[in-house]
């Protein structure tokens, strides 16, 4: 761990690969990415399965839109807000959608195993468990967005437990 200039505290990865710090701590820290896409988790979703269930959607958005030119420029909030979460801007021009995910629809988030620059989270919507693809210009930032989703899921369940003990 490390304090930069600013008194934010920066935590360095555990990955023999990590390189650098992330700062972890931003309020609602903002990333760019390109929006791959959304599918439908058809198995049932377990902790221990998490991964392989993320990565064989992932396998079914990247099949289908290969070839079919520029994804979807989209910006991602993360935010330690219970009601909030994780909320998706379409950036494309005149389009101004706006999606936010609860954190506690959210189930499952990771990097993917095979293709570190592309990050995915399942979600419950609309009775149904989601997983969203996002695709990032580099594996160090889908790893940041991954921590600070972590970061804040951590954080709510503290000011949760803060709020019970009252």
């Amino acid at each position: 761990m490390a304090i930069n200039n600013n008194n934010n505290i920066l935590r360095k990865l555990s990955s023999e690969r990590a390189r650098g710090y992330y700062q972890l701590n931003d309020e609602e820290p903002t990333y760019t990415a390109r929006y791959l896409g959304k599918t439908k988790v058809v198995e049932f979703l377990r902790p221990e399965n998490g991964l392989s269930v993320s990565a064989r959607c992932v396998d079914k958005l990247h099949d289908g839109v290969q070839g079919k030119g520029k994804k979807r420029k989209v910006s991602i909030l993360i935010s330690s807000n219970i009601s909030r979460g994780i909320t998706v801007t379409d950036q494309g021009p005149g389009v101004k959608e706006e999606v936010c995910h609860k954190l506690f629809d959210i189930a499952y988030c990771c990097t993917d195993i095979r293709n570190k620059m592309i990050f995915s989270f399942i979600a419950e919507q609309q009775g149904e468990l989601q997983c969203h693809v996002f695709v990032f210009k580099t594996e160090e930032t889908a790893k940041e967005v991954c921590l600070a989703l972590a970061d804040a899921f951590k954080t709510a369940h503290g000011e949760w437990i803060r709020k019970q003990k009252r």
